[in-house]
């Protein structure tokens, strides 16, 4: 009787312990597995969200690029409802891009836009003989810019970011 008096308190500490163990277990297994879910989500969101941003940078530059020798109105309209696009897509998606990303994309934005109003510009001012070296030089800085890799220190900056931010690692 003396042996179950001293083991008793002991035994009811260890179920205690285990039950105690397996509810805080349970609690902590339960939101690791809300977290993982949540971030993956997360994640996934983000990486389409960078693809999409790639996506529409280089179709942007691509087309920028071919309006240097395309004088069509249907082009460069077609160029302005893309960087409208493109200009809204990030706005949206804000909370999913990093502060430091959002502002190399701006800068990204300011420069294509540069090239844009000076490519159709200087083509618009070549028609008038008054302005027409005006114009020429104009178009000449925008073609410069675009044939030449003037983009991609930026564009370079943006994917790396991206890499940062999605813990990619060039190795």
């Amino acid at each position: 009787m003396e042996i179950i008096k001293l083991i008793t308190p002991g035994l009811i500490a260890i179920v205690g312990n285990i039950i105690f163990y397996c509810i805080v277990k349970n609690k902590i297994d339960k939101s690791i597995e809300k977290h993982k879910i949540s971030y993956a989500g997360v994640f996934k969101e983000r990486i389409e969200i960078y693809r999409k941003l790639l996506s529409m940078i280089y179709d942007i530059h691509y087309k920028l690029s071919r309006s240097v020798y395309e004088t069509s109105e249907e082009n460069f309209a077609e160029i302005k409802n893309n960087f409208n696009d493109f200009i809204n897509f990030y706005l949206i998606n804000q909370p999913f891009i990093e502060t430091s990303l959002i502002e190399k994309i701006k800068i990204l934005i300011k420069e294509y836009q540069q090239c844009f109003d000076d490519n159709y510009l200087g083509k618009i001012k070549q028609k008038n003989r008054d302005t027409f070296s005006e114009g020429i030089s104009q178009w000449i800085e925008a073609r410069n810019k675009l044939m030449t890799n003037h983009f991609e220190p930026i564009q370079n900056e943006i994917i790396e970011q991206m890499r940062r931010d999605l813990h990619i690692n060039n190795k």
